[in-house]
Order: structure tokens, then sequence, then C-alpha cells
């Protein structure tokens, strides 16, 4: 095999390895415009959880509130009982005091149950609101996953047919050849093989030696880039297929 041989197997593992690599981004990452979609739904999801439960604990403390709203409400009634009984000045103070207590721990309840009805509304009209994703919405976000899923089937399709070529060309490569390049991948990866940007190296953008371009050009061997150690081809020889 000669090195022009060589050299066209491995820039034509490199751009299937890059397919490769953008292939599974495709099947693994959904679009923007889907991922954002995902995003306001599961934001939705999470509103109306929160929502519900802030629905379900304010209705535990109102139902705690109103019996003890109503244990109050017979104290008070005790308590004005008694006041109408008392027969001296003092005995009057002290109920008093105690109604004034009571009075002033009843309306705190009231005011708290006021609070709570308040915040049940909203729990309510927030719940009504998340729960409720409308045909439009639905439809948007059903269309874009149909449509990613198309495109990650196609992906897949793709997928499958360059992995059988990667086998073609390591086959054809042969074995000696291949362990160069494994070497070179490990170290250089995810770009062991770039092509000259001009005069430059495509990769680490470091400016070439004149005769090393030339060399490059020629591709009677195997040249490597000074700076980066990157395995050189020149583009204008290695069209990638139509």
């Amino acid at each position: 095999m000669t090195a022009r041989d060589q050299l066209t197997g491995y820039v034509a593992l490199q751009r299937l390895l890059d397919r490769r690599a953008a292939l599974k981004r495709e099947l693994d990452t959904p679009p923007e415009a889907l991922a954002a979609l995902r995003t306001q739904f599961a934001e939705r999801h999470e509103q109306l959880a929160a929502a519900r439960a802030r629905r379900e604990e304010l209705a535990a403390e109102q139902a705690t509130l109103q019996r003890e709203a109503e244990a109050l409400a017979e104290e008070r009634e005790h308590f004005r009982k008694q006041k109408s009984q008392v027969t001296n000045v003092k005995q009057l103070s002290a109920v008093v005091s105690e109604l004034d207590h009571v009075e002033t721990q009843y309306k705190a309840k009231e005011d708290r149950l006021l609070e709570i009805l308040q915040g049940l509304e909203a729990a309510e009209a927030a719940i009504a609101t998340l729960g409720a994703e409308s045909p439009e919405e639905r439809a948007l976000r059903e269309q874009a996953e149909a449509a990613w899923e198309q495109r990650r089937q196609a992906s897949a399709g793709e997928l499958s047919a360059l992995e059988n070529e990667l086998r073609s060309v390591q086959a054809q490569l042969g074995k000696a050849a291949m362990d160069r390049f494994r070497k070179l991948w490990s170290s250089r990866k995810p770009n062991a093989v770039v092509a000259m940007d001009g005069t430059a190296c495509s990769a680490c953008h470091g400016d070439l030696r004149p005769s090393l371009v030339q060399l490059v050009r020629q591709a009677e061997e195997l040249q490597f880039c000074d700076h980066c150690r990157r395995l050189l081809y020149d583009p204008e020889q290695f069209q990638p297929p139509a």
C-alpha cells in the first residue's frame, strides 16, 4: 500500500468518525426548539405540582384553624355568660380579661382563615391555568417530538450504514495501517487527520514550513504538523465524496 493510498484511507476514516460523532449527538440531543418546549412543559408540571401541594397545605391548616376557632368561640361564649353572672368587680375584671384574651385569639384565627381562603383561591386559579395545556401548545409540542423522532430514525439508519462503511475502510487499510491510525487517534482525537488551511494547519492554526506544504501536496509520504503532530492532507486532492 502506497503512502497516498494509506492517507486516502485515513482521511476517509477521519471523515467517517466525524460524521459518526455528529450522528450520535443528533440521536442524543434534541433540537433547541424541542428542548425549549420540553422545558416549558416540565416547568408547567413543576408549577402545577407546587400549586397542588400549596392547596393541600392550606387546606390542612384551614381545617386545624377552624377547629381551633370553634373551640375559641365556645370559650368566648362561656366567658360572656360568666360575665353576666359575676357578683363583684374583682370577678368582673378577671372575666373581662379572659374574654379579651379569647377575643384576641379568635380574631387572629379569623384573619388567618381569611388569608387562607385567599391563598386557596389563588392556588385553585393557578391549578386551573397550569393544568390546561392548550390544543395549540400540545399540537406544537407533539409536532416537534414527531419531527425529531423522524430525524432520529433517519440518523440511526445512516449511523448503521456508516458503521458498515467504517469496517470496510478498516479492512482495506489492513492491521498495520490501522494500528498506526489508532495510535495517532488515541493521542489526537477527535481530529487526528486534518486538512491544510492554505499554508497553515486547520487544527492548531500554526503556520507550516513551505517545504512541508509542498510535501503535503505531493502526498508521497505521510506528513505531520510540526506544532500539533496531526496528520496533514491537501483538501484539494482529497475532496469529500459527493
